[in-house]
């Protein structure tokens, strides 16, 4: 066997051919060397944080309360005093079928500010006999056709308020206003302040009428209509007289608040007696322009 040449180095594994050893000996001596390209790894995007949200902040829900109705009491005072209409306060208290009937010990509902404001289309109240006063607010006797014995309101429709007012006893059909003068009245109060707007009229003494006639006065601007410019009708059967009015002649609002009262004056020795016997009924009692005013009210809706 012969030995390797001493000074040459052993081969290892296979030769390169001649053309590939001397193209790359070329790519190294210029400097430039290309890499064939591999498999090119796709990025992966950055996925966008979830933020996962905690339950919703949940929204005050008014809460009711109770009152319990002492001495005194009616629903117009309780809600002055918890700043409600009584419209709400019979939304809230559907039992309760006239605003003007409740008693000690009942329990009331009391909403809260926004609740709903629904009134009753219908409401009445009685009134006691024998209660006429003078003008110094002492009890008298007089005449039952000046002693009120009911006052009541309705919502006919959308187009029209009934009023009825019904005395102890039917009035005469004709009286002489030169010796006694019956007035029925009813106040009207429609934007909730308190006082009224307009006054309703059925009397024996109205100006440029003769009997019985009826009128309508605005109170804010002094305008009154009376006999054919009337706003409705009157109809007096027995001892009740019931006004008919046209909504839209009182503005349309949403309640109609109202109190009533029938005033006799009589004068024995003529319009010129100087002390003529006065008396008034007043529905309900203790009302404008008395302290703690009550109102008979209607609507709402």
């Amino acid at each position: 066997m012969t030995a390797p040449a001493i000074g040459r180095p052993a081969r290892i594994g296979r030769a390169l051919p001649r053309g590939l050893v001397l193209g790359a000996v070329a790519a190294i001596a210029s400097g430039c060397v290309t890499v064939a390209p591999g498999p090119v790894a796709t990025p992966t995007p950055l996925s966008t944080p979830v933020v996962t949200a905690g339950p919703p902040t949940p929204t005050p829900v008014p809460t009711t309360t109770t009152y319990v109705v002492r001495s005194g009491d009616n629903l117009n005072s309780i809600a002055q005093r918890y700043g409600l209409t009584v419209g709400q306060l019979l939304a809230a208290n559907p039992e309760i079928s006239d605003p003007n009937r409740i008693r000690v010990g009942q329990v009331i509902v009391i909403p809260p500010p926004d609740a709903p404001d629904t009134g009753p289309s219908e409401a009445s109240l009685g009134d006691a006999s024998q209660d006429v006063l003078d003008r110094d607010g002492q009890i008298i006797s007089t005449q039952g056709y000046a002693d009120l014995g009911s006052f009541s309101a309705s919502l006919a429709n959308d187009r029209r308020l009934l009023i009825s007012l019904q005395l102890v006893n039917a009035p005469p059909p004709r009286m002489d206003p030169e010796y006694e003068i019956l007035r029925l009245v009813v106040v009207i109060d429609v934007d909730g302040d308190g006082q009224p707007d307009f006054r309703l009229l059925y009397a024996n003494d109205i100006d440029g009428e003769e009997g019985f006639s009826w009128s309508l006065e605005d109170r804010r601007t002094g305008e009154i209509r009376s006999g054919s410019s009337f706003p409705g009708s009157v109809t007096a059967e027995g001892r009740r007289i019931t006004f008919s009015v046209r909504r839209a002649a009182l503005g349309a609002p949403r309640a109609y608040r109202m109190a009533a009262l029938v005033e006799r004056v009589y004068s024995p020795g003529g319009s010129t007696d100087p002390s003529p016997e006065y008396g008034v009924d007043h529905a309900p009692d203790h009302q404008w322009p008395r302290p703690n005013p009550r109102w008979l009210e209607v609507g709402g809706v």
